[in-house]
């Protein structure tokens, strides 16, 4: 069987996951405005840039960029609906079936979390109420410090949703 580079697995996810989002979903919310540089400083321990949207119109993304020649490369949230947030733990579910280095996790974060986590790469999902979000720590580090940097954002992000 032929296994799908992580990253490959992550963008495929991400894809699949903003597909199934209605535009209508959670409108009023800009990811930038769930984290501040200093939040995400202080959860992966390096200094970051501010928040930046992948494209400018398109506020349900937000991403900051770890300082030079930091481990940290990137820290993303993506904002998506519960419905999406359904879909993607089914299809991650899936992949794990038939994907060799890829699992998912339990999280006790929100009404519902989890790790999806390919080779070195991993994401958490949380869901609460109607929306949901992903934050994702790109970096040069074992997975468990990876998703103990994810918790910690989490939580902040949950306190303002």
């Amino acid at each position: 069987m032929r296994t799908l580079h992580p990253g490959a697995l992550c963008a495929a996810s991400l894809s699949l996951l903003a597909a199934a989002m209605p535009s209508a979903a959670q409108a009023d919310t800009d990811a930038c405005t769930l984290l501040t540089p200093t939040q995400v400083r202080e959860a992966v321990g390096v200094p970051v840039s501010d928040g930046k949207h992948v494209t400018p119109t398109y506020v349900k993304t937000c991403t900051w960029n770890g300082s030079g020649s930091s481990k940290v490369r990137a820290v993303t949230l993506y904002l998506q609906t519960a419905a999406a947030y359904d879909g993607g733990k089914r299809m991650a579910s899936q992949m794990v079936a038939t994907s060799k280095g890829a699992a998912v996790k339990p999280a006790s974060v929100g009404e519902d979390g989890y790790y999806f986590v390919a080779g070195d790469q991993v994401g958490l999902l949380v869901k609460k109420g109607g929306v949901s979000f992903k934050v994702a720590v790109y970096a040069t580090l074992p997975v468990e410090k990876k998703e103990a940097m994810e918790l910690t954002l989490a939580k902040e992000v949950l306190a303002k949703l």
